[in-house]
């Protein structure tokens, strides 16, 4: 025992004495190495006092975890076996459920679903928190460690408890595990009045590829300006970033930047080739799930002025991290620099640096380790995140943008929000359920992907449901659940309580009503299933996603009215 503390005490010694000389620079060796010192002694009295026997490994690892959790949710230590799966999953597929997430406010949160994945079909949503996977809270939990949980064998099942901004109570969602192929560019085309549209889905390795092919087909089919479709996507290798931004904005422009502590870190890409759409009509839609490398495109062709972008504000990851590989095949994935895009203009949003318990010093003018109580750990950085207070920069043209993290539309478009009974449709599955049962009793029935949802599969839709024994609570009911139970426990009067009842009717009634409201969106979701079943994820895009998309449709007539597009991309009159 006196051995393994021994060896104990040499590790964190040797950790501090390398700790000291990386921080040399700094005017708080003598401080640094006190608390080295004290880890060191608290560690040994741990080991060697406490009442039960330790696993010290179990304790190495708590206080790695420790530090790495006071910086930013991205630098995570490794164990042997989690690196290994961190390499092997770099092969491009693996059985999981096709979400990317993050770390938000201690959470697990959904950045975005990728299309066609278990994780989509189950109407997950970018901004969901991840609060439970099989029933065990992920309160303190790693990307790493949730990523562990959330893959697994194709075909296994995993139970995810989901809380929703807007929905009262989480809820939870079984999702079946399944092969995750990622296609950068699942789809594009020209929409009916001659304009081409790309769907990117993600960053890997061959997306500036697919986009160079995409927009020379298109081109040749005479588009009369682009829609590049970034929406929900979660971004990837960022030399992908510089391959699809050339494409729009020609040889020699700046794309993005970093910046470090060390001038290793500190880089510029600028693009290198001509681009195949250099110059033209282009709208670049994004949303909350646009994130990484999405920003950085979205972020360059904004701050060139080469294009507008519309949707609603980007997610706002914009760290980069390296892989340091350590002792006994561990790991250290450590945030090393940040993306900076040409107008200057940060793309993370440093929410992590506002935590009570973060290391990080944002005032670093004023920060003199030899003059503070190292015991003092209460003061919290100042809430800044208020577009009023952001920092204001410039586009090449001259256009106002502002900083503090995330992408900021030119043009800003918010999707409808879903009603209680979408929500619920989708996130059971029943629209996809009941497209494979349908076509299963009616076999050739549908014979051509432009066809209508009738009356009568509408009404063979709701049996279904009614024989699936769905059930859902309105927002109304379930507040007026509540109002029940404060009733019964102050014992209101019966007057009182029979006008709950009423109440209670008359919000059945709304459900009907509610079903005939939603009956558009019905239909299309319909229209969506079978079509995607039946024809095809590249035919669900053209019948589906450029024939009804608000958003889509939009763009579109932005494209085609010089005046308004023109209109957007001139600065501010003084």
């Amino acid at each position: 025992m006196k051995r393994r503390i021994w060896l104990i005490t040499s590790v964190v010694i040797l950790i501090g004495i390398f700790a000291i000389a990386y921080a040399q620079f700094s005017s708080g060796e003598t401080s640094i190495y006190s608390q080295i010192k004290l880890m060191n002694k608290v560690l040994t009295v741990i080991y060697s006092e406490y009442v039960d026997p330790l696993d010290y490994r179990k304790l190495i690892k708590g206080a790695i975890d420790g530090m790495t959790s006071t910086l930013d949710p991205h630098t995570v230590f490794f164990t042997p076996k989690q690196y290994e799966e961190l390499k092997i999953d770099t092969r491009g597929s693996f059985g999981g459920l096709g979400i990317q997430i993050s770390i938000r406010d201690k959470w697990l949160t959904v950045i975005s679903p990728m299309e066609g994945t278990p994780a989509w079909r189950a109407g997950l949503q970018a901004g969901d928190k991840i609060i439970k996977i099989d029933g065990k809270s992920t309160r303190g939990i790693t990307v790493t460690q949730a990523v562990q949980k959330l893959r697994g064998e194709p075909g296994t099942q995993v139970t995810i408890t989901i809380e929703r901004e807007g929905e009262p109570k989480p809820f939870d969602v079984t999702i079946t595990r399944d092969i995750i192929e990622i296609k950068p560019v699942p789809f594009y085309g020209l929409t009916e009045k001659g304009v081409g549209y790309i769907r990117l889905t993600s960053f890997s390795a061959d997306a500036g590829e697919a986009v160079r092919n995409a927009l020379k087909d298109l081109v040749a089919q005479g588009a009369k300006g682009i829609i590049l479709d970034l929406r929900n996507n979660p971004g990837g290798l960022l030399n992908q970033a510089v391959s699809v931004a050339s494409q729009f904005l020609g040889t020699d422009a700046l794309v993005v930047y970093t910046k470090g502590r060390t001038s290793f870190q500190s880089r510029e890409f600028y693009t290198d080739e001509e681009g195949v759409y250099p110059e033209g009509p282009l709208v670049v839609l994004v949303d909350g799930g646009s994130a990484s490398a999405s920003e950085i495109v979205s972020g360059a062709i904004q701050d060139h002025d080469r294009g507008i972008i519309m949707g609603t504000k980007t997610f706002g990851k914009g760290l980069v991290q390296s892989v340091r590989p350590l002792s006994d095949g561990t790991a250290l994935k450590i945030t090393t620099a940040k993306y900076y895009i040409p107008s200057g203009r940060c793309i993370q949003r440093e929410y992590y640096l506002k935590r009570r318990e973060s290391a990080i010093i944002t005032d670093t003018l004023n920060w003199n380790p030899d003059e503070l109580d190292p015991w003092d750990f209460e003061t919290e950085p100042a809430d800044t995140d208020t577009t009023e207070e952001k920092p204001v920069y410039f586009t090449t043209g001259g256009r106002k943008v502002y900083g503090g993290g995330g992408i900021t539309p030119d043009v800003e478009y918010k999707q409808k929000k879903l009603n209680k009974l979408e929500i619920e449709l989708e996130r059971k599955g029943l629209f996809f359920s009941f497209v494979v049962h349908y076509t299963a009793e009616h076999k050739n029935a549908i014979t051509s992907p432009d066809f209508e949802i009738t009356d009568e599969i509408i009404r063979e839709f709701r049996k279904y449901i009614e024989d699936k024994e769905f059930e859902y609570r309105t927002r109304a009911e379930e507040i007026l659940n509540e109002v029940d139970s404060v009733a019964e426990e102050d014992s209101l009067s019966p007057e009182t309580m029979t006008a709950l009842e009423q109440f209670h009717k008359q919000l059945e009634k709304e459900r009907e009503y509610e079903f005939q409201r939603s009956r558009d969106y019905i239909v299309r979701a319909l229209r969506r299933e079978f079509i995607s079943k039946l024809w095809g994820e590249k035919e669900r895009y053209r019948q589906i996603v450029l024939g009804t998309d608000p958003e889509i449709k939009k763009a579109e007539e932005i494209i085609l009215d010089p005046e308004t597009y023109s209109s957007y991309l001139k600065p501010e009159k003084k």
